[in-house]
């Protein structure tokens, strides 16, 4: 049984002062699994991304981000189902709470940036600046986050959450919030906006308000990026991944499962092939476009916890029978749909006929999925084959 029911649940967005043609209502619902949430905090996390320096470590900085959903939130059983907060966060001490509504905040203003804007390659600026040896002055503010819109043009970001309600001095600074960031590779963004997540009450659904402002801050920085280390600094979390825990094949996806933490996470195994290669063999030029070719070729089958990036994410967050509230429901729907999927991908794509250069790894030839895969596979059903 699983410990969110089955679908998702809906966060009612508020979103001001965003440009016209950015098609941003004003009102929205936006529609969260669990997975996605999890996914979200995956992503946006600063640390993993280096292995020399932080080893192991990044894997569990992610693994504690992570561990935030099934702690703290629980999926609402209402007319319309709500992201709630449960009675563990509710206890938490002030300084608790409020790291929890940060790492909430991060999640979502990805969430939103990729639904509402279509924002695609969304991370941390500070892992991005690390990365490739970027400085800031002493004290020189900055946005958490930045992205491409696939339709062209760079977003900034920056994330807040708090524990009780949106007050009118938070809307306010937000409102008047300059950009920090005044160009990306020469250009100013297309959009630089604050968003927050906050919960009107203890027992209260969680929401997000999100505002753009206008005019840069006198101080606003230059951010060269170079679209291909973007790509490769936003991928390169999963190489961590992958050197702490044994991958596998699942169909196309070379996946790790933590069955400790009930997450399974994946790449498109093209994608990572070409992401690995940049890495091991400083073969970075035309990655950005590489990988979007790749992923055009994979499409169709992008759903679900599939998603538009050749990330895969799912998880089994479960709790014994005696501590299910009354009207929690099994959520078969999604594991089923996985594992039908996985069942019937094809074993004879393209890329699995692309000869393998010296010095690459062979993800081909991993061990296929077998028994328990978390979100996927049932404890109790085997792969054939």
């Amino acid at each position: 049984m699983t410990m969110f029911p089955s679908g998702p649940a809906h966060v009612r967005t508020h979103a001001t002062l965003f440009p016209t043609d950015a098609g941003v209502p004003v009102e929205q619902e936006l529609s969260v699994l669990p997975e996605d949430l999890a996914r979200a905090l995956f992503i946006t996390g600063r640390a993993p991304y280096d292995r020399a320096k932080h080893g192991r470590s990044s894997t569990y900085e992610w693994c504690h981000r992570v561990a935030v959903l099934p702690a703290y939130l629980s999926w609402s059983d209402d007319p319309v189902r709500r992201i709630t907060r449960t009675d563990l966060a509710r206890e938490l001490d002030p300084s608790e709470k409020g790291m929890l509504s940060y790492t909430l905040g991060q999640a979502m203003c990805q969430l939103f940036a990729e639904r509402q804007l279509s924002v695609q390659f969304f991370m941390h600026v500070a892992r991005y600046a690390s990365a490739y040896d970027l400085t800031f002055a002493p004290g020189q503010s900055r946005a958490d986050f930045f992205g491409e819109r696939t339709s062209g043009g760079y977003v900034v970001a920056e994330a807040k959450g708090r524990s009780g309600p949106l007050t009118n001095e938070l809307r306010e600074a937000m409102e008047e919030q300059k950009r920090t960031i005044k160009t990306i590779k020469g250009k100013a963004p297309k959009i630089a906006y604050a968003s927050a997540v906050h919960f009107s009450s203890p027992h209260g659904p969680m929401r997000l308000t999100a505002i753009d402002p206008d005019e840069a801050a006198p101080g606003a920085i230059d951010l060269p990026v170079d679209p291909d280390l973007h790509v490769l600094a936003y991928y390169t979390p999963f190489l961590d991944a992958f050197a702490h825990q044994e991958p596998f094949m699942l169909g196309d996806y070379v996946v790790a499962s933590f069955a400790a933490l009930g997450v399974t996470l994946g790449v498109l195994a093209p994608v990572l092939k070409r992401v690995e290669r940049a890495a091991r063999r400083n073969e970075a030029e035309g990655l950005r476009n590489d990988i979007l070719r790749l992923l055009a070729r994979q499409r169709p089958r992008l759903e679900h916890t599939l998603y538009r990036d050749g990330i895969l994410f799912a998880a089994d967050w479960t709790i014994p029978e005696d501590r299910r509230r009354p009207g929690r429901r099994d959520s078969g729907a999604l594991p089923g749909f996985l594992h039908e999927a996985f069942r019937s991908m094809d074993e004879e794509e393209d890329w699995r006929a692309e000869p393998v250069e010296e010095g690459d790894l062979d993800w081909r030839d991993l061990p296929a999925a077998r028994g328990y895969v978390p979100g996927i596979f049932p404890r109790s059903d085997l792969l054939e084959g």
